[in-house]
């Protein structure tokens, strides 16, 4: 059961994800190969089956010896050889070593590599001209895991080392989250699909491809756009009908806040249970969301640049960590900032650029852009800053 923030004051960021968090549908998981797992979200913790290395192995080619016999400076007779293969090589004889290549196991009673460089070979024997420790140039079982321990954690987003590492401890499978499916209707009469003409005091459409390649970014499974859609309620409520059942989240850019022809909040109403009817933020103040009887989330998002990024990264992207359950949150570094900022009532999400200098980076948040944005600020509510203060920076781009 989720508390609804409607017919209140509008819930802080942190109560409005807290919120959409109880009412998160549930994804499900699935075992893929590991040549189909990249980029997807790990579902488990992964665990290692067996100890690795499984033996004791060679770090560099030389020759396998035990190092009692070595330091005394005893000549030691240079028999057979070891080599990365299917077998395990026999033990070593006392007074004798074996020439051992680079990952090939330890013949049992050897204790020691030593280089090609640090022995003189004379006669079909060895000698080493130079002092060494136990297990030098050795690497021992479990040296980089034992049995149980963590070898993957859950919420990561799997690249290429990762599968090779699950590869490494013989796991040809991972379970991993399936991807939210979401739906993208971006609201408008004002709207025109681009490559086609304007007209007299209409714009192009941005905010849908804006809305489907950041999502691709995310790593979700995108359900159109088609185009925007005429501020028509009817038109409305049946574009997004159509899509409930094979959604798990439907975002409505656009006619999100209380005008005569804003329809965002008419339709969460009808379809779903209001969650929440605004967040205390800016901008992406009239941010909404509802739940459906079937589990679907439905969110009304402002149609406006600056707001609809702050609304996508504030809140939506929170959303869908949550649901993949993990793998979506965005990097975070520390900024100074380049400007003062006067204190607000809410929090605030402001789109910067950033510049590098001498290791620092600045943060400059006037006349910026919101499509060509680095990063938001995220500025709690009743916070006024100096220029050079430090803030918490979200990466976007």
């Amino acid at each position: 059961m989720t508390n609804c923030h409607c017919g209140t004051s509008s819930p802080s960021v942190a109560e409005a994800l807290a919120t959409l968090s109880a009412a998160a549908p549930e994804l499900s998981e699935l075992e893929l190969p590991l040549d189909q797992a990249l980029g997807r979200v790990l579902a488990r913790t992964i665990h290692a089956p067996r100890a690795y290395p499984p033996f004791n192995r060679a770090m560099m080619d030389g020759y396998a010896a035990c190092l009692a016999e070595v330091i005394h400076g005893r000549e030691l007779l240079i028999r057979g050889g070891s080599r990365a293969g299917p077998t395990m090589p026999e033990p070593l004889p006392p007074g004798q070593c074996v020439p051992i290549a680079t990952g090939a196991p330890l013949p049992p009673g050897a204790d020691v590599v030593l280089r090609r460089e640090i022995v003189t070979v004379s006669a079909g024997k060895l000698r080493a001209t130079t002092q060494v420790k136990r297990w030098a140039d050795c690497e021992g079982v479990g040296a980089i895991s034992m049995p149980g321990a963590t070898v993957l954690s859950a919420g990561i987003r799997l690249k290429p080392g990762h599968l090779s590492l699950a590869a490494r401890h013989g796991l040809a499978t991972l379970p991993v989250r399936t991807p939210p499916r979401v739906a993208v209707m971006v609201i408008g009469d004002e709207l025109t699909s681009p490559g086609q003409p304007c007209e007299p005091g209409g714009i192009h459409d941005s905010n849908s491809i804006l809305l489907e390649t950041t999502l691709v970014r995310f790593g979700v499974d995108v359900i159109g756009p088609s185009g925007p859609i005429a501020d028509h309620l009817p038109t409305i409520e049946a574009e997004v009908r159509q899509r409930f059942s094979s959604a798990d989240l439907v975002l409505l850019a656009g006619g999100s806040s209380v005008g005569v022809r804003d329809f965002g909040r008419t339709i969460l109403r009808r379809l779903g249970t209001p969650l929440f009817e605004g967040v205390s933020m800016r901008p992406g103040r009239p941010t909404s969301a509802s739940r459906s009887l079937d589990g679907t989330i439905l969110m009304s998002l402002p149609g406006r640049p600056a707001a609809l990024l702050s609304a996508l990264h504030g809140v939506v992207r929170p959303l869908l960590d949550e649901m993949m359950n993990g793998g979506v949150s965005p990097p975070r570094i520390t900024a100074r900032l380049v400007q003062s900022l006067e204190s607000a009532s809410i929090d605030r999400f402001l789109p910067i650029q950033l510049d590098s200098c001498e290791g620092t980076w600045w943060a400059r948040s006037e006349s910026i852009d919101p499509e060509q944005a680095d990063a938001l600020a995220m500025i709690p509510a009743s916070m006024s800053l100096e220029a050079g203060a430090c803030i918490a920076v979200l990466l976007i781009n």
